[in-house]
């Protein structure tokens, strides 16, 4: 017989219930070895596949971790000059304070509980790699739409935005779709940089890039119609391969937004129930030598008549609807678009149909813009509550952004009376202006208005604006009716 080695005569010394307690846990670490290893591990997927297309990878990409995402997020923050990043950095403790209680219901996560040291081992009987212990559950989805072209010098800011709005409403309930095409500086580069990094943080999101650009006889609206729906195509893969519904669109242009523009922007259009919610926003004018309100083309008040390229306080020729925007409430209006619109998806699921187009013109329909166009077929679809928020000011450029967002603390308001504005009315930062009991509470809408101003854009080639003279439109019957602004889909918040 031989003689045991001097290992094993160790190991024999050993006391049998150790020895079964070391063989339990190798046993349990190499099962989880294996299961880390295994194909069938379910893989997560942090980007759309149709399910038709979709295949099993043999190295499933596992979920990111808080600490993973934020190292994440601290690398989109830096990789190139951050505009935004000190968006909230002198605001008032009472406007932080507010803001916490204010977006509590957008939250669509709950933060990691309290993890045993078994647990980070994989190894609590309550552990299973389908559960997300960073959300929870939510009825609200949001859809987020972008258009791009030579943006690279704003990528970083929305891409860092983005991420932290969709850690707010929870990343199971958002998907962003960007269709940049046409762009002749480095955008497509970047944008393959940023896809990575988003996917690596789980954040779902699709971007389509096309060399496309708008041919000298194309018509101008009919083209940018065609660019705006392209960022909506996931919007209905979505729903016809996987029957996912989203309540809520955010669609963007290549704006510079902090992360309470978009959330105060998304309280507002599901606090009152809205079909289009949309934003302020600004150019610098050289002779006035200061800001003013930029897309005059598509925003009209409630009477139909159009905004102004003018100062903060010339903008509305509405009374009461000045008065409102003055004071930074929210204003009801016919149309508008402004750098970022929150529309109820609802009318892009059901008949007729909404999408962006352009105007009828053989049937003599005012040659508008497509963005103006859209709100028309709301008000037509029964959902011409649309609203515009004077609080979020949003810019294109550093330059009105500096303006709109001043570095230096701002008293936009007191304790005793929010109101206080003891500097500049027009410019005080959104981020240090308290909040007012109005601003919460629900507008009354009116029905549309009988007539609506119209510049048509009825050439082709390189024209940069209207090319006929404006009329005073008809509107149809139904959008003068008491029901066009009825609320058809509740997603509304309660307080």
């Amino acid at each position: 017989m031989n003689q045991p080695t001097g290992l094993q005569a160790q190991l024999r010394k050993i006391p049998t219930p150790l020895a079964v307690a070391i063989g339990v846990i190798c046993g349990l670490l190499l099962a989880k070895l294996m299961s880390w290893s295994s194909s069938t591990t379910p893989a997560w997927r942090s980007a759309h596949v149709p399910a038709s297309s979709r295949q099993h990878s043999k190295q499933p990409i596992q979920i990111p971790t808080p600490d993973q995402r934020y190292r994440v997020l601290d690398l989109l923050t830096t990789l190139t000059p951050h505009y935004t990043r000190e968006c909230s950095h002198n605001v008032q403790p009472l406007y932080a304070q507010q803001v916490l209680e204010r977006y509590a219901p957008l939250i669509g996560h709950k933060t990691p509980s309290q993890t045993s040291w078994l647990e980070s081992l994989g190894l609590s009987s309550e552990s299973h790699v389908e559960t997300r212990r960073d959300l929870m559950p939510s009825e609200h989805k949001y859809f987020f739409a972008i258009n791009l072209y030579n943006s690279f010098d704003v990528i970083p800011d929305l891409f860092a935005t983005l991420f932290r709005v969709a850690a707010i409403l929870g990343y199971h309930n958002v998907f962003v779709s960007i269709y940049e095409n046409g762009s002749t500086d480095q955008t497509k580069a970047l944008l393959r940089i940023y896809d990575a990094l988003t996917r690596s943080t789980g954040m779902r999101i699709t971007i389509r890039t096309s060399m496309r650009t708008r041919g000298a006889f194309n018509h101008r609206i009919e083209y940018l119609a065609e660019v705006r729906n392209a960022a909506f195509v996931p919007l209905h893969e979505l729903r016809d391969a996987e029957g996912e519904y989203f309540d809520t669109i955010v669609f963007m242009n290549d704006v510079l937004p902090c992360v309470d523009d978009i959330l105060e922007l998304i309280w507002q259009s599901r606090r009152n129930n809205a079909g289009i919610t949309c934003a302020a926003d600004y150019m610098y004018h050289e002779e006035i030598g200061a800001p003013v309100f930029y897309d005059n083309w598509v925003a009209r008040d409630i009477n139909g008549t159009a905004l102004e390229n003018a100062p903060f306080e010339m903008i509305f020729h509405h009374s009461e609807s000045s008065q409102r925007f003055q004071a930074h409430l929210p204003v009801q209006v016919q149309s508008c678009w402004n750098g970022i619109a929150i529309l109820d998806p609802a009318p892009f699921y059901t008949p007729p149909h909404v999408k962006f187009r352009m105007a009828k013109i053989t049937e003599g329909e005012c040659s508008a813009s497509e963005c103006s166009l859209i709100c028309n077929d709301y008000w037509e679809a029964g959902y011409g509550r649309i609203l515009m928020v004077p609080r979020v000011k949003l810019a294109y450029d550093r330059k009105v952004y500096d303006i709109v967002h001043p570095d230096t603390v701002r008293l936009g308001g007191l304790p005793d009376n929010p109101r206080t504005d003891p500097q500049d009315r027009s410019w005080f930062g959104p981020h240090d202006r308290l909040f007012t009991e109005e601003e919460s509470e629900p507008l009354n809408f009116a029905p549309g208005p009988d007539h609506v101003w119209c510049w048509g854009w009825d050439g082709a080639g390189d024209l940069e604006g209207p090319d006929v003279d404006p009329i005073w439109e008809e509107m149809s019957n139904k959008s003068r009716k008491q029901d066009a602004v009825a609320v058809r889909h509740d997603r509304s918040i309660e307080l």
